[in-house]
């Protein structure tokens, strides 16, 4: 691992960390965020069964993101962590920084803010799910390994034929 990704993965994963951890540990006061936005989110379509035991879906939230920005923090796993903590961002955003239900500009301002630096979080976790490390996909491996076993094949045909005869 090359000192960048040493150095940026924990860097972006301690947000989550410490948030995931604040979640498990004092569910309330993420409770009463999620409750200001429930009604809104029912009326999106969310399932009430989701809404019915908030402090139960706030620490399970909470426990994902510790543990993915763990994961991501210590390169076990980096990418799925990333795509994990990018899936889970989305909505902690979205609850986090109700811009449509801010009371006056400073308050709209600060939600702006917050869903703007949630989304740029968003696009740093896409990279780091996308960040192969310098190695090829395993797309490219497979399609380079059956292009080498096929030149291997024609060489061995190739070979047979001029000592056979």
């Amino acid at each position: 691992m090359n000192l960048t990704r040493r150095i940026a993965r924990p860097m972006l994963a301690s947000v989550f960390v410490a948030d995931g951890v604040d979640a498990l540990l004092h569910p309330d006061a993420h409770v009463a965020q999620f409750k200001k936005v429930t009604p809104l989110l029912e009326k999106a379509g969310l399932p009430p069964v989701l809404t019915s035991d908030a402090k139960m879906l706030t620490r399970v939230l909470g426990g994902v993101t510790a543990v993915s920005g763990l994961m991501l923090a210590t390169g076990r796993n980096p990418r799925s962590a990333a795509l994990t903590l990018a899936l889970v961002n989305v909505p902690l955003t979205v609850v986090n920084n109700p811009v449509w239900a801010a009371n006056g500009p400073q308050q709209r301002k600060q939600f702006s803010s917050g869903l703007l630096r949630g989304v740029g979080l968003g696009g740093g976790l896409l990279l780091a799910a996308k960040d192969l490390a310098g190695k090829p996909s395993w797309g490219w491996r497979w399609s380079n390994a059956r292009e080498h076993a096929v030149e291997v094949r024609e060489a061995r045909a190739a070979a047979k034929a001029k000592y056979k005869g």
